[in-house]
C-alpha cells in the first residue's frame, strides 16, 4: 500500500500529516489501542449530520440536471431489459431527453467501508501548516489523534488487511474535490463535491467485504508509539521551531510539548 494521488495540494506543501478525530475520549482511546472503526459507505449517504453526510457517497454517477445540461441518464426497457443509457446531446441539442435517473451507485457499494482522516498539509521549506477549518472540530469531535509515522500505520494496515481474506479492492489515497459539472458526472469513493467538502482536506482508506455492517480492523499492535493524541481546539498551536514541528500533547489531562522531526519533506 502506498500514497496515492498527491492532489493540487503538491503546489503549495511539500508534506502532510494525518490525523483522526471522533466525538469521544474512548473512541480516540480505541484507535490508539489498534481498533480502527470504519463505517459504510450507505452511513454516510443517508445521514444527516454536518460535514458527514455526503448523498453521493457510494455513487459511480451523479446528474446535475439544468439548463446547461449536455448530457442525460435514463432508464429504458430494451428487448424486454431493463437499461441505464447515458447519451451526450453536445452535437445534437435539439434532440435532448431530460434525465430520469439522477445517481448511480453500484450493488458492492453496500457492503463499502469507509474511514476517513484530516491531512495537515506542511511546506517545511516555508515553515508554513494549512490552515484548521473552525467548524472541523464541531462536525468530527474535540478528540484527536495526530498519526507521526504514516508508512509504518499503512504497513500495519496493511497487514490487517490481509489477514482477513473477506476483504476486497483496499484503497487509500486522498480524496478529489470537484465541482459537479450540469448534466452526467462519472463519480467514485475519492471523489467529493468541492463546495461543500474541500475544506476537510480528507484522507480515506476504503474497501469491499462480503456484509453491509460497518467493521473494526483489529490491527493486533498498539499505535500508541507511532501516533499521540491531541484535541481539535490545540490544532492551531502547531508551528515550526528551528525547523521542527512543535505540537501540543494531551496526556492525562497535561500539557506536554513533542517535537516532530522530518529527515525528508517526503516519506513514500
Amino acid at each position: 500500500m502506498i500514497d496515492i494521488g498527491m492532489g493540487d495540494w503538491i503546489k503549495d506543501y511539500n508534506g502532510y500529516l494525518l490525523m483522526k478525530f471522533t466525538s469521544k475520549y474512548r473512541y480516540q482511546q480505541r484507535f490508539l489501542d489498534g481498533k480502527l472503526f470504519f463505517n459504510t459507505s450507505d452511513f454516510f449517504a443517508r445521514c444527516d449530520d454536518a460535514g458527514r453526510s455526503d448523498h453521493h457517497e457510494g455513487n459511480a454517477i451523479v446528474v446535475n440536471e439544468s439548463e446547461k445540461s449536455t448530457s442525460s441518464l435514463r432508464y429504458e426497457i430494451i428487448n424486454g431489459q431493463v437499461c441505464l443509457i447515458e447519451e451526450d446531446y453536445t452535437n445534437n441539442m435539439s434532440e435532448y431527453r431530460k434525465s430520469n435517473v439522477f445517481s448511480y451507485s453500484p450493488a458492492e457499494n453496500r457492503r463499502r467501508k469507509v474511514m476517513s482522516f484530516y491531512t495537515m498539509y506542511i511546506n517545511f521549506d516555508n515553515e508554513q501548516v494549512s490552515p484548521f477549518a473552525d467548524n472541523m472540530s464541531k462536525e468530527f469531535g474535540e478528540y484527536g489523534i495526530i498519526i507521526l509515522d504514516r508508512q509504518e500505520f499503512f504497513d500495519r494496515i496493511e497487514k490487517a488487511l490481509k489477514k482477513q481474506n473477506e476483504i476486497k479492492k483496499a484503497q487509500l489515497g486522498f480524496v478529489e474535490y470537484h465541482d459537479i459539472k450540469p448534466g452526467v458526472n462519472h463519480w467514485h469513493p475519492f471523489k467529493k463535491d468541492k463546495n461543500k467538502f474541500k475544506y476537510q482536506n480528507e484522507f480515506r482508506i476504503t474497501f469491499i467485504n462480503d456484509n453491509d455492517k460497518c467493521f473494526t480492523l483489529d490491527l493486533e499492535k498498539l499505535l500508541r508509539d507511532i501516533a499521540v493524541p491531541i484535541q481539535a481546539k490545540d490544532i492551531n498551536e502547531i508551528y515550526f521551531k528551528d525547523r521542527n514541528l512543535m505540537y501540543p500533547v494531551y496526556k492525562k489531562y497535561i500539557l506536554r510539548r513533542f517535537i516532530y522531526k522530518m529527515t525528508e519533506p517526503f516519506v513514500k
